[in-house]
């Protein structure tokens, strides 16, 4: 609806009370498209279609639909939908130039805080309810995945994520579907850091037990990195010389072999052992209890770190920042509706991402990268509603 003596760019929802101001939303947007070089990758209608959909996550949120697309943009339902499964734009030179400009972002900020840049990988599960053989018009790439919040095998997508940070900037790196066309999730982690740009800033690796292997510590090993990562604790140590699995080690040490680590107002109880594990050489790892949960074998975790020179609190700490990228897969299922797309075909989908993670580094550049994802949403959408 339209409302009178307005023109064609001031919609209303479908409630009415609201009025948006797409041309002060557009102008935005081409101001980005603009200082990050995204306009040399993009002819006008790839521009103006991503425009509208940056609008309509900003708008609506929580879906990722191409209805919620088309209910603020100029165009039906189908067009947003063809843009993104056959459209003519190079979602791969987009999403290496946002990686870039980012990347160059954040090395400007932790250089200016001194303060390292903290890449954090992980991976994430969208379930997807009917599996396809039961679906009318099934999903393409669509699978069974172990879902860690589920505890169980669940139908859907597994998506592959990473996270740099720095100080109080946090940005969404790369969203990839994992597939066998692109790799298994270490393949992927291996070709992320392959890539990564060149800079005189510390770099720091962050990961669950899921990536700490030997391809990955060997790849950052290679990059000149610092490799964080948590460790299962069946993972086999050498103290002594002798093979012993992480959690009959920690069994076996004297109370007298653990001391008090504190760590953002929590404290642990931390034996460090230094040596090597397999495939993997010399490292330093941190046994460690919450200190209420001393010896419980179910509170043991277990933390590597490749810089023998941190020490315990120093590399407690720096792993406490790998909860960002989970708060960013929260708040892209939250906010950016990477939960609840709905567009079929598996290239639309890997478009899709390449969208949500240009979004969100358009939100957060309204703010020059200070706040979280949330506070830049409503940032645009104080510009784009006038109530």
């Amino acid at each position: 609806m339209v409302r009178c003596g307005m023109s064609r760019h001031h919609k209303t929802t479908k409630e009415g009370s609201l009025i948006v101001n797409m041309i002060a939303g557009k102008a935005e947007i081409g101001k980005f498209f603009f200082r990050y070089g995204f306009q040399k990758l993009l002819s006008s209608v790839p521009q103006r279609r991503l425009g509208d959909m940056l609008i309509g996550l900003a708008l609506k949120g929580n879906q990722s639909r191409t209805t919620d697309f088309a209910e603020l943009g100029q165009c039906c339902r189908t067009t947003y939908g063809y843009f993104l499964s056959t459209g003519k734009w190079d979602e791969a030179k987009v999403s290496e130039k946002q990686r870039q400009e980012e990347f160059q972002t954040v090395s400007q900020l932790a250089a200016e805080c001194g303060t390292p840049i903290y890449l954090s990988i992980d991976d994430t599960v969208v379930e997807k309810k009917k599996p396809s053989s039961k679906a009318k018009h099934p999903m393409e790439g669509t699978g069974w995945h172990y879902s860690h919040l589920e505890r169980k095998q669940v139908f859907g997508y597994q998506i592959f994520g990473a996270h740099i940070n720095t100080g109080n900037t946090a940005l969404c790196y790369e969203l990839r579907r994992c597939c066998p066309k692109n790799g298994s999730k270490i393949d992927t982690s291996v070709q992320l850091l392959d890539n990564l740009p060149e800079t005189n800033v510390p770099i720091i690796a962050l990961m669950d037990s899921w990536y700490t292997c030997q391809r990955l510590w060997d790849k950052v090993m290679e990059k000149g990195l610092t490799m964080i990562g948590a460790l299962k604790s069946n993972r086999i140590l050498y103290p002594n010389g002798k093979r012993c699995p992480a959690s009959k080690y920690a069994a076996s040490l004297p109370n007298g072999q653990y001391h008090l680590v504190k760590v953002g107002g929590h404290e642990y109880w931390v034996h460090r052992y230094e040596g090597t594990l397999n495939g993997i050489g010399h490292a330093a790892v941190l046994l460690s209890y919450p200190k209420n949960s001393f010896k419980n074998e179910l509170a043991l975790r277990l933390f590597l770190c490749s810089d023998t020179d941190f020490s315990d609190e120093k590399i407690l700490s720096h792993y406490t920042r790998r909860w960002k990228i989970e708060v960013m897969f929260k708040q892209h299922k939250m906010y950016l509706g990477l939960k609840s797309f709905m567009v079929r075909s598996a290239k639309a989908i890997d478009r899709l991402l390449v969208l949500l993670t240009l979004a969100h580094f358009f939100f957060l550049s309204l703010s020059a990268f200070r706040v979280p994802l949330s506070t830049g949403i409503h940032l645009f959408r104080e510009l784009l509603c006038i109530f």
